[in-house]
């Protein structure tokens, strides 16, 4: 028998693969294994993750070795399977930057994966629309109700947020219906384009979410993105409270529970933001106003 700590990495397609990691294996060398099953070019986007204490995604460093890294004590009895997982670490402005289909086709994935588990929070009418370009990308153009209503109860495409807004499944079915029919023609790889382009232009796409505490105690979310780093308040992370492009940050340091940054031009901050042009809306603020994030942002993960 071979020794080795018996493990499972959550895919991107929600698949699970097993795999007993050997105690010399790194992270970056079981991430190779993990991105040949994509056939990954561009495996640079991708990252792997284990659920930490805190319920957040902590993300093994490719250049440690694999069980070296802090797990949750949950994972430390023996006989316990180690879950990994297989995820998009580093999201992009615009598919248009990804040169490899394979890429398209694995941020296509993990989107789908997370607007079904309601992860991405999303209006229901954008929902109903992802939901008919899934169909059509999977099963291609409408043929009858019948058809397309067992196709819908194959694919999770409506997250339980959703059919809870509306009286009836039906009355989903209808809407998703509605969009369905008109993209007759559109081919699969059509489809997953026309997904990701409305899915990118959503202000909860591409973030990492942290909840945290801010200076004073109050819980709030942290998210990180390509953009830079933005603070929500707890029942809202659709509207920033505060965002700090990346390019206005001159140093970030760490310490035990808590992080610091330090903002160039502090008087220039994104502090109020339209849904309609997100991070361009800048105003002018005082130093001071910004003292609570800058100081401290209380946890770990967000190093």
């Amino acid at each position: 028998m071979s020794e080795g700590r018996r493990s499972q990495v959550v895919l991107l397609d929600e698949r699970r693969l097993d795999i007993v990691i050997q105690s010399r294996l790194y992270a970056g060398e079981l991430l190779d294994i993990v991105a040949s099953h994509f056939n990954l070019k561009e495996k640079e986007y991708f990252g792997l993750s284990f659920i930490d204490e805190s319920s957040h995604h902590s993300w093994l460093q490719l250049d440690k070795r694999v069980l070296e890294h802090d797990f949750p004590k949950k994972y430390t009895s023996q006989g316990a399977v180690l879950i990994l997982y297989f995820r998009i670490k580093y999201y992009v402005e615009s598919i248009t930057q990804l040169r490899d289909s394979a890429t398209i086709e694995a941020f296509y994935l993990q989107t789908k994966s997370l607007i079904a588990k309601g992860e991405l929070e999303i209006d229901s009418e954008i929902i109903f629309q992802l939901a008919a370009l899934v169909i059509q990308a999977t099963y291609g153009d409408f043929t009858d109700e019948q058809t397309f209503k067992t196709h819908l109860k194959r694919l999770p495409v409506l997250p339980a947020c959703t059919l809870k807004e509306f009286p009836s499944i039906a009355e989903c079915e209808e809407q998703v219906l509605d969009h369905y029919k008109v993209l007759a023609g559109q081919t699969r790889g059509a489809a997953i384009v026309n997904y990701l382009s409305i899915v990118e232009s959503l202000p909860t796409y591409g973030q990492h979410y942290y909840e945290v505490k801010d200076k004073a105690g109050n819980p709030c979310w942290l998210s990180l993105s390509y953009r830079g780093i933005s603070q929500y308040d707890k029942n809202d992370r659709r509207t920033p409270r505060r965002v700090f492009l990346w390019k206005q940050l001159e140093n970030l340091y760490f310490r035990d529970r808590k992080f610091t940054v330090e903002v160039h031009e502090a008087r220039r901050v994104v502090h109020t933001l339209s849904s309609f042009n997100l991070y361009e809306d800048a105003i002018e603020e005082p130093v001071e106003e910004f003292d609570d994030l800058s100081n401290a942002i209380c946890d770990p993960t967000t190093q």
